[in-house]
């Protein structure tokens, strides 16, 4: 195959045929070049030979037509509001893949050919289906990487639904590869079946999950835990413990707000308690009436689960503190009266140090365990108190 230089077609060339057929499409391509001072007409319309364009995808981006750009806005636009999905949808990695999919089949049709787009998506029943053989593929290439992982540490969070009595285990894996990545996996949220839950049952059945995945702990392998007794016991052996630094700091938080007495020692914080206490009843009455929906902003229950739980619905309520009253009965107008708006600022002024201090410390993508330190000290020194604090402000940074 022979290319010209001037039109870019591909021209049949042997040997034995000789230059003849060169020769004539030169004298084409030297015609076509003086027509085209007088003429608009392009090669293509004179000699109907193959482009190489129709060998070889250009290299050159092309730009989207305006028209086409619009159609696809709308089209997300209906898909987010009319299925109830949310924006960022449309930006998800799993999503651009369906779109890519979908795209690549539109491009083995002609714009003539009669295929309905209901003929490619398939079923719901039929993706129902399919997902439990995708979360078994998944969770066999998952399997087949922890086997090639020498070095990890193993997450282990460990709960009872409140009004079921109903245990869960939840198990993540991290680990860095050589390249310095941090990898997170979440192996599960396994139904914990075994009748009690003492350190010797707890440790078995950790050791028999892992086990799944081809997962062994000693003593090169961390485990992070929370610091409860059954928690210390049960990861004392054959594995190196670390407890949650998030959660030293979320239980003590939750002992200022909630209890009156720890280890035979009594938690002199009364009035920020009584402060939490008439803010929860608050919220906790508005949310039983649906009556937030008259607020700008949706107010916050309080939850032990949650890490700084009681900043979020300290926070919140401070932003609709103004508003509140115009959504409450009677009966619960004390309980905001006895609410002191400013104490509620010095307070959420005070706590949104420790939630940034958790959103840090909870980081997907990096390792934090550096700067355990530094932002433990930060905090120390965030709860000396000052001069112009106010007493009860004082009774709360002296107990943490």
């Amino acid at each position: 195959m022979v290319c010209c230089k001037k039109c870019k077609q591909l021209l049949a060339y042997r040997s034995r045929d000789g230059t003849a057929s060169l020769a004539k499409h030169k004298r084409s391509c030297q015609t076509t070049d003086h027509a085209s001072d007088t003429d608009n007409t392009s090669v293509k319309h004179l000699v109907k030979q193959t482009q190489v364009a129709e060998y070889y995808s250009s290299k050159k981006s092309h730009s989207v037509p305006k028209t086409i750009r619009e159609k696809v806005k709308i089209a997300c636009t209906e898909f987010t509001a009319l299925d109830s999905r949310a924006f960022e949808t449309v930006t998800g990695v799993e999503f651009l893949k369906m779109v890519l999919s979908i795209f690549d089949a539109g491009r083995c049709f002609s714009p003539t050919s009669n295929v309905s787009v209901k003929e490619i998506i398939p079923s719901p029943i039929t993706i129902s289906r399919h997902i439990d053989q995708m979360y078994e593929n998944k969770k066999s290439e998952l399997r087949n990487l922890c086997l090639n992982v020498k070095s990890y540490c193993i997450i282990w969070d460990f709960w009872t639904e409140r009004y079921s009595g109903l245990s869960y285990c939840g198990l993540a894996l991290r680990f860095i590869t050589k390249d310095f990545t941090l990898h997170n996996f979440i192996l599960g949220c396994i139904f914990y079946d075994v009748d009690s839950q003492s350190a010797n049952n707890i440790r078995m059945f950790v050791d028999a999950q892992l086990l799944s995945f081809g997962l062994t702990l000693n003593n090169k392998i961390f485990v992070v835990t929370d610091n409860g007794n059954k928690m210390r016991a049960a990861f004392k052996e054959k594995c190196t413990r670390i407890g949650c630094s998030i959660h030293y700091l979320n239980k003590q938080l939750e002992h200022s707000f909630t209890s009156e007495e720890i280890d035979r020692t009594f938690v002199r914080c009364i009035k920020i308690q009584n402060l939490f206490d008439n803010v929860k009843k608050v919220v906790t009455h508005v949310r039983r009436t649906h009556r937030q929906v008259k607020l700008k902003q949706k107010l916050q229950l309080y939850s032990d689960t949650r890490f700084n739980g009681a900043f979020y619905m300290l926070n919140v309520f401070l932003n609709v503190y103004d508003d509140i009253g115009s959504v409450l009965n009677s009966g619960y107008i004390d309980y905001l009266t006895s609410v002191d708006k400013n104490l509620l600022e010095e307070v959420c002024r005070f706590l949104i140090v420790f939630d940034n201090a958790i959103d840090q410390l909870s980081a997907e993508e990096r390792p934090t365990m550096h700067q355990v330190l530094s932002i433990r000290q930060l905090l120390i020194d965030q709860c000396e108190a000052k001069f112009e604090d106010s007493s009860e402000l004082k009774e709360l940074k002296l107990f943490l």
